[in-house]
């Protein structure tokens, strides 16, 4: 029989404990207008190609070329977009990227300093930027392509701002530990 103080109590988070989400992006929808072109003109050669085909052994390959097309042109960029996601919390930023190797990227909002949007031409004609968080680090952490680039500025910078105490406090255990390296 085993000891009752062996076992772990796992209590779940009421969603009044847990960490609330603020927001979940997505890389802006433009992005597969390209892919989608290039699926409706496959769809076009499908359709109108055969009757083109003069030998019957030209319809394997055919089928084959316009397959691989579809999935190189549609199907990789679809699932690539699908795959990358940003989630914003009430304490940290969490990005996840790739498809078949996921990366899964935290920052707490408490380690960011400075929050910047850069748009470019297009990317103003389309409502959407990329948003780039300053954490003291050599590189700045690039959230690419989001919509509304402004409300995710105007969002992260008031939990930033919430979260000011608790960088004080990072900043002096960061400064504890500088000083007791030998």
């Amino acid at each position: 029989m085993p000891n009752p103080t062996d076992t772990i109590a796992v209590v779940p988070l009421t969603p009044e404990r847990a960490e609330p989400v603020v927001a979940r992006l997505r890389r802006h929808g433009r992005v597969l207008v390209l892919p989608s072109i290039a699926l409706i003109v496959l769809a076009g050669v499908a359709g109108y190609g055969p009757s083109l085909l003069t030998e019957a052994w030209m319809m394997t390959p055919f089928w084959i070329v316009t397959a691989a097309l579809v999935l190189l042109l549609w199907i990789l960029p679809l699932v690539t977009w699908m795959g990358g996601r940003v989630i914003i919390t009430t304490r940290r930023v969490i990005v996840y990227n790739g498809f078949l190797v996921r990366t899964r990227q935290e920052i707490l909002c408490a380690r960011i300093h400075d929050v910047t949007v850069r748009r470019t031409a297009i990317q103003g004609i389309f409502g959407s930027g990329d948003v780039l968080l300053n954490t003291g680090a050599e590189k700045q952490i690039r959230l690419r392509d989001l919509p509304k680039p402004n409300l995710v500025l105007s969002a992260l910078t008031d939990l930033v701002e919430k979260n000011a105490p608790l960088r004080m406090q990072l900043q002096r255990d960061d400064a504890r530990w500088n000083t007791d390296e030998i």
